[in-house]
């Protein structure tokens, strides 16, 4: 009875029960190598090959487990993945799925709920200030309601379908926030698909031949490792994770001889792989099986030299065989320890990250990114991003490191992940401010050297996770008019269509109307725009600047007191149950722009994290034609249209003619009209809405000064073109010269 420690120097003492135990089998037909089948023998069959045994666990009617390994020490956390899943042991599963929070140290139960919005100040606010505008002079000057500037307003084009005053909006200089946002965000990077600061290092297994009482017999039922299709399983092997066996082999006991040691694990990436077989005192040699047990290299060096194989494998199982040359029962002569490890080599990705990474924990946390793949993945760059505050804040070197990273790896990763933490690390204008759940904007700042690991938390929060979220408009007494709620429902139902749309409390009928023909002309646009992260956010795109600009949103709803949409939704008259089964693609897009105009890059005039009720508040008001550019990327055009005569059929005036205007909406471009600016009339046809009329006092419907239609149809027929309201209801069907009469102005896009 023998066993070896870690130095592969013999223990005096010995548990049996620390061996690979004997399972009851039927024959005792032994299967393995002896010294006449030595592979390098001219002309000897080879030796490493072998027929296929039936598992002894099925033949003995036992179950199946390794029974008797003693590892040393637990086995290395990888990505928090399922058994089925890549680089990860097959059938293997940790059980307990619990986080903690990494700054409170609080224990998370894995079905974490969002905590309440009722939560509690942590200082109070310092100041307040009215937000004054004069609605019935909207080109007048305007109060900024966050930094009390003056400035001359623009006119722009929204229309909200709600019969209630506007009113002051109260806000705060300087904002504080609430407790539950932060617990909020580090709940979220305390859940174990965040973690990337597992630890690597050799595991250690041991395999000892016993005497009495245990056997050597290589037949089937017999002892675990002692046939290929019995071999004991190590688990997965990737860069820093290395297997080590300490063993003995070709020793005798009861009266068979251990002659076959076998040993499968699981590559977990592809790259090149080594396996060394040192501490002998007796000739041994190695060799290496694929999953379906053919040979795929060997060492067998004489006498007592170390034995080594480097070959590259792609991900999967494979088999390692330690064998002895002596055959002969009567003696243990060819009996050796010995020391078996299987390693990866690095590639090139972790080469550089080796090489130029310097602090320890981003090192770590982006080698383990890339353990099983060479895919930095949203939940890497987040496990990443937060490695950098692992000591209250960031410090320079995390910083640098954090930018080589992005640097390096950026065009490796989806576009959208590259977007979104090039503006945690690099910062961005939206940066400046966090906003959350409850309406009130907290100054933050820009990631740098000394950035607290609390505002490190939130500015990931803010980019990759959606938790920063729109500000709500107030009431008529200046509270808050509504809360966030999750939703219910799917992305996209049924496919795109533009009569997905239904505009709500904000003034942004210039937002909708784009995205109703886009949705109705390429609705490829629209299903591109949309990254689902499958935990319940979404990134996504746009385009500012000629660029396309990534924002996260998640599914959390502003929703008022009755529990439905304040804003754009999926309905028609009547706003829908957030809870409910809704199609969410038109208030997520919303909700987004809304987050995406704190950057400054929209052209809006207050460039807040908000919806806005009022004349260019927040996204409340603004152009059709640069927003059809920033949901599709195309360059548009905006023309007024005009009337052609017999002596002028092109018209001397630029604009549209109605032969150009059908092309347009026959063609698959994005056409819009806005700017409506008629007579008005009396409510004509009953139906609520003023009526607009044309110059030859034809009643042509609801037509809404200074409201953003799509136009998605001509017929040819009656020579009408179909125009689609964003508010879902009281559509047009108009003549070209009724659209002219109007005084519409088209934007469309040039392809």
């Amino acid at each position: 009875m023998l066993e070896f420690n870690l130095d592969g120097k013999l223990n005096n003492t010995f548990d049996a029960g620390d061996a690979y135990q004997r399972v009851a089998g039927s024959d005792t037909t032994s299967y393995g190598l002896d010294q006449s089948n030595d592979p390098l023998t001219p002309g000897a069959i080879n030796p490493l090959s072998e027929d296929e045994l039936l598992s002894p666990w099925d033949e003995a009617g036992q179950a199946s487990n390794a029974e008797g390994i003693k590892r040393n020490g637990a086995l290395p956390q990888g990505h928090n993945a399922q058994a089925t899943q890549r680089g990860v042991n097959p059938g293997k599963d940790s059980g307990n799925h619990n986080t903690t929070d990494a700054l409170t140290g609080t224990v998370l139960e894995a079905d974490r709920q969002l905590p309440a919005a009722e939560v509690t100040l942590d200082a109070a606010i310092d100041t307040q200030k009215q937000f004054e505008q004069s609605a019935g002079n909207p080109k007048g000057k305007t109060s900024d309601p966050i930094t009390g500037t003056s400035h001359q307003s623009q006119a722009g084009f929204a229309y909200i379908p709600i019969g209630e005053t506007l009113s002051a909006d109260w806000v705060s200089d300087e904002l504080i926030s609430y407790l539950g946002e932060r617990q909020e965000v580090n709940d979220l990077l305390a859940e174990e698909r965040f973690n990337r600061d597992q630890t690597g290092g050799k595991e250690t297994f041991y395999n000892f031949t016993t005497g009495s009482g245990y056997s050597a017999n290589e037949g089937s039922g017999y002892d675990i490792t002692d046939s290929r299709s019995n071999a004991a399983e190590l688990g997965t092997v990737a860069y820093r994770d290395d297997k080590n066996v300490l063993g003995t082999v070709g020793y005798t006991s009861n009266g068979y001889r251990d002659r076959n040691d076998y040993f499968s694990f699981y590559a977990g990436k592809s790259g090149t792989y080594d396996l060394s077989l040192s501490l002998l005192s007796a000739n041994v040699g190695l060799a290496l099986y694929n999953e379906s047990g053919s040979l795929m290299s060997y060492s067998n060096k004489s006498g007592t030299q170390d034995e080594s194989i480097s070959t590259f494998l792609n991900e999967g199982w494979y088999t390692s065989l330690v064998y002895s040359h002596n055959s002969a029962a009567s003696n243990n002569n060819g009996a050796t320890a010995f020391d078996l490890n299987i390693s990866r080599q690095a590639d090139i990705f972790e080469q550089d990250i080796e090489t130029w990474i310097d602090d320890s924990s981003v090192k770590n946390a982006a080698l383990n990114s890339i353990k099983y793949d060479n895919d930095f993945g949203r939940n890497d760059m987040v496990g990443i991003l937060k490695s950098a505050g692992d000591y209250d804040s960031v410090s320079s070197t995390e910083l640098t490191d954090l930018r080589q990273i992005h640097n390096m790896f950026s065009g490796t990763m989806r576009a959208d992940i590259a977007g979104l933490s090039k503006k945690v690390i690099f910062g961005d204008d939206s940066n400046a401010w966090y906003t959350g759940y409850d309406s009130i904007r907290n100054s933050l700042g820009n990631l740098e050297a000394g950035t607290s690991t609390q505002n490190l938390n939130l500015l990931i929060g803010k980019h990759m996770l959606g938790t920063d979220r729109p500000m709500i408009h107030s009431n008529s007494s200046g509270n808050v008019a509504g809360s966030y709620t999750q939703a219910g429902g799917s992305l996209f139902m049924d496919g795109v269509s533009f009569t997905d749309i239904d505009q709500g409390q904000t003034g942004d009928c210039y937002l909708l109307a784009p995205l109703a023909s886009t949705a109705h002309e390429k609705p490829s646009i629209i299903r591109d725009m949309f990254e689902d992260n499958g935990d319940g956010t979404y990134s996504v795109r746009f385009y500012t600047n000629g660029q396309a600009d990534y924002v996260t949103v998640d599914n959390m709803m502003a929703t008022d007191s009755n529990g439905r949409y304040m804003y754009a939704d999926d309905g028609a008259a009547g706003k829908q149950q957030v809870a409910d089964n809704n199609e969410l693609w038109v208030a997520l897009a919303e909700k987004a722009y809304a987050q995406l105009n704190e950057s400054g890059r929209l052209g809006q005039e207050e460039s807040t994290n908000r919806y806005g009720r009022q004349w260019n508040e927040g996204i409340s008001w603004g152009w059709a034609d640069a927003t059809t550019t920033h949901i599709t990327g195309l360059n548009t055009t905006q023309e007024r249209l005009v009337e052609s005569t017999w002596w002028n059929p092109f018209s001397w005036d630029a604009g549209l003619t109605k032969n150009e205007l059908i092309n347009l909406v026959n063609g698959d471009n994005i056409v819009t009209i806005d700017g409506f600016n008629g007579n008005a009339s009396t409510d004509d046809d009953g139906d609520g809405s003023i009526d607009w009329k044309s110059t030859s006092s034809t009643n042509i419907g609801s037509a809404v000064q200074g409201h953003v239609y799509a136009i998605v149809g001509y017929n040819a027929a009656t020579q009408r073109f179909n125009i689609q309201n964003p508010w879902g209801n009281f559509d047009l069907s108009l003549t070209y010269n009724q659209l002219r009469n109007l005084g519409g102005t088209v934007n469309y896009s040039n392809t």
